[in-house]
């Protein structure tokens, strides 16, 4: 299991903007929420709409293999 860094610099790095998940939910777009993979899940209720995580460059820097990290918090 790889820890992620909580840091501006990851944060900077996180596609989790574009997710097309939080993309489709208007309560996402409201909260600064970023960076799952670091800070576990989503305080909003999100419908899966598309995952981008094996895009992200945090996903590669710590060989991330999990998905949908705004749903699970579990990052393997």
């Amino acid at each position: 299991m790889s820890k992620i860094s909580n840091t501006k610099e990851n944060f900077a790095k996180c596609t989790c903007g574009s997710c097309p998940t939080y993309q489709a939910s208007s309560c996402a777009k409201k909260k600064p929420e970023k960076l799952y993979c670091a800070t576990g899940k989503s305080s909003c209720d999100l419908a899966r709409k598309g995952c981008i995580c094996g895009a992200c460059p945090i996903w590669s820097e710590y060989n991330l293999s999990n998905g949908y990290f705004c749903f699970s918090g579990e990052v393997n």
